[in-house]
């Protein structure tokens, strides 16, 4: 698996874990359903797309990877 489609899937996966912590979270503090959906979809519309960058800019970082050449 290439690097991008790796730091694709990492996104994936972790942005799922934290979408549902954060709308159980939500729904639990607010009561409101609807309110808890728009809050949870914005805000992890922009975490994703920063997660991403933040991943691909990190993979460009060769200080502290052991297999730097």
């Amino acid at each position: 698996m290439d690097s991008r489609k790796r730091t694709l899937v990492k996104t994936a996966v972790y942005r799922g874990t934290i979408t549902l912590l954060l709308f159980v979270l939500l729904w639990v503090f607010t009561g409101d359903i609807y309110e808890t959906s728009i809050v949870t979809l914005v805000f992890n519309v922009a975490a994703t797309i920063i997660y991403y960058f933040h991943e691909r800019m990190w993979g460009k970082i060769t200080w502290g990877n052991p297999i730097t050449v």
